[in-house]
């Protein structure tokens, strides 16, 4: 994108964002608050929803965002006396945490919880007393700083390591807490500065386990909204803590960090839609601040297309760290691209992205078409039984699916987690080999992973199954950018005869002609040509649930071969290309 065309959409980009935190106090302003009962705290005690209760959290943390980003940037008075009465509000809650992160059975001190959602709250407020120090009163400001330092300073600091599983986890719940209590603690502990060192260097420590969670390659497993989310505090703590030691900690100088960095890009495709492996999202929205800052600290790094940036209530959650950093790291990025320095910072995504380690690769091509295809372990942060799997996209319409995250219950994280469909390989793009999916553990693996960087990417997958008699699976995909047609050809050898199921997975209307599919997008559409009569070919309709609980059809199509020739490969071959046939605006 040229730097001027870019700098008016950012400029843009701000005028849009402020307009609608405004929009959004307007449709606040009048109604009081929700409440937060023991009646909907309990519900997931009793059957596992959290919806009903986060439902009401989140609102609330909702008026906190909204009101104390209009406080900070328009200095109103009765914006700032109305954040005084939700800063209070707030510091009333009973528990900050969720009651998905609370054992009130096996914990006493159940109120005093330090999960995500107490370190976000704990962050938010201590970052708009620090910003508003002197309009706020001084009664609302004591109140917070004691909510803050009984609900989190007091247990943390004054725990044996570690304070919970998240303090040594290589997860977005280390960067969320601990950078979270980092910020905050640099916020209320100037005045004592040699606590404050001790405090700091624990939350080094901690966020050093953040960072092994990444790929050397600079790959996020768990998912791109998890990028976003742990790498939104793990870079607000990072720069709050460059500019307070005066550049004596730089947790952004590394060469892996770089890496983690440049990641970030390679996820957003053009027409609209973002890579959704394991808990993931093909709706995915970029924060630009988080953007803007990555591109100004590291060479390479790009603003992913604006179509795709999420806007002030795009999170659910309201999280004040990333909105008020789409703020003023996007103005910080606007003064920089004016230096004549700057310019040859802007540059081209690359079109073939090609993670070695992780085993992925993300592939861009004509027709807005797009790919993307993993090996890896079924033992990933927010794992799905997924080994060689991929998805298949025409401009907006992610015609071959990857669900992406399913509604979070308490069976997601639990024992019964592969129960799930949306968890299991059976919702993914891989074969069924004797009726019998993939299985979860770092054991069943990718053993090879062979990408050309050109659209050619070869792997070995038998080890991803616990089928007896598989004594080799190669799964080839041949991705010509030119075309957007994808080429799969699957190899079989086996010491018995097996049945191999090839499984495709769509949320779209498909049809089926002899041995040709098609799939019909809302905008676009493609054909798979397979090497079987349409007698072979089936479909199954499936109910899966949505990140967002809702109730979506998911069509399977299936075909079966059997190998009985031992002595040699058996062969299966489809191939995916854009359909130009009333199908769609895109080809």
């Amino acid at each position: 994108m040229e730097q001027k065309v870019l700098q008016e959409r950012l400029k843009q980009f701000l005028v849009n964002y402020e307009q609608k935190i405004e929009k959004i106090a307007e449709e606040l302003r009048d109604k009081p608050m929700p409440s937060l009962t023991e009646e909907l705290f309990s519900r997931f005690e009793q059957d596992g929803n959290r919806l009903a209760y986060e439902n009401v959290y989140f609102l609330r943390r909702k008026y906190l965002a909204t009101f104390g980003m209009l406080a900070v940037l328009k200095k109103r008075k009765e914006d700032i006396l109305y954040l005084e009465q939700i800063l209070t509000s707030i510091c009333e809650e009973e528990c900050w945490a969720l009651p998905a992160h609370v054992n009130r059975k096996k914990n006493i001190n159940w109120r005093i919880t330090i999960d995500l959602f107490a370190c976000e709250t704990a962050q938010t407020v201590s970052e708009l007393c620090s910003l508003l120090n002197e309009r706020l009163s001084k009664k609302c400001l004591q109140r917070v700083k004691t909510e803050v330092e009984q609900r989190i300073f007091e247990p943390f600091y004054e725990s044996e390591i570690p304070y919970a599983f998240w303090e040594t986890c290589a997860e977005n719940w280390n960067s969320v807490c601990a950078g979270s209590i980092g910020s905050a603690s640099i916020y209320w502990m100037k005045d004592t500065p040699k606590r404050l060192e001790t405090c700091l260097k624990r939350i080094m420590a901690a966020l050093k386990n953040y960072l092994n969670g990444f790929g050397d390659d600079g790959v996020c497993m768990e998912g791109l909204d998890y990028y976003t989310y742990g790498m939104t505090y793990y870079t607000g703590f990072a720069a709050q803590l460059k500019e307070y030691s005066k550049g004596k900690y730089d947790l952004l100088a590394s060469e892996k960090m770089k890496k983690i960095a440049l990641f970030y890009q390679s996820c957003f495709f053009e027409g609209g839609r973002t890579v959704s492996f394991s808990d993931g999202s093909k709706d995915s929205y970029f924060k630009v601040g988080l953007a803007c800052f990555l591109a100004q600290n590291f060479q390479g790094v790009t603003v992913p297309n604006l179509k795709m940036a999420g806007t002030f209530d795009s999170d659910s959650c309201f999280r004040f760290m990333a909105c008020y950093r789409d703020i003023i790291w996007t103005k910080e990025y606007l003064e920089k691209l004016n230096s004549l320095s700057f310019k040859n910072r802007i540059q081209t995504p690359t079109e073939i992205t090609v993670f070695p380690i992780s085993q992925w690769c993300i592939c861009q091509g004509a027709f807005q078409s797009g790919m993307a295809v993993k090996g890896g372990t079924n033992q990933e942060p927010h794992n799905h039984n997924d080994v060689g799997s991929f998805f298949y996209i025409l401009g907006s319409d992610m015609l071959l699916e990857d669900l992406g995250a399913g509604e979070y219950t308490a069976d997601y994280f639990g024992e019964k987690r592969y129960d799930i469909f949306c968890n299991s390989s059976f919702s993914h793009n891989v074969p069924i080999l004797c009726e019998i999916g993939q299985s979860a553990g770092a054991n069943y693996r990718c053993q090879e992973f062979i990408a050309d960087g050109e659209g050619k990417v070869k792997m070995r997958l038998e080890k991803a199954y616990s089928v007896l008699g598989l004594t080799s699976f190669w799964r080839t995909l041949f991705f010509d950018k030119k075309t957007g047609i994808l080429k799969i050809e699957d190899k079989f050898l086996t010491e018995k005869e097996l049945s191999i199921t090839e499984n495709l997975v769509t949320k779209y209307p498909i049809e089926i002609f002899k041995n040709t599919i098609r799939i019909q997008g809302k905008e676009t559409a493609c054909k798979i040509t397979i090497d079987l009569d349409s007698e072979n070919i089936s479909k199954e309709e499936i109910l899966h649930k949505n990140h967002q609980g809702i109730e979506e059809i998911v069509t399977c199509i299936r075909w079966k071969k059997q190998q009985i020739d031992l002595k040699n490969d058996l062969i299966i071959t489809f191939q995916i290309e854009p359909d130009k046939k009333d199908g769609g605006k895109q080809c």
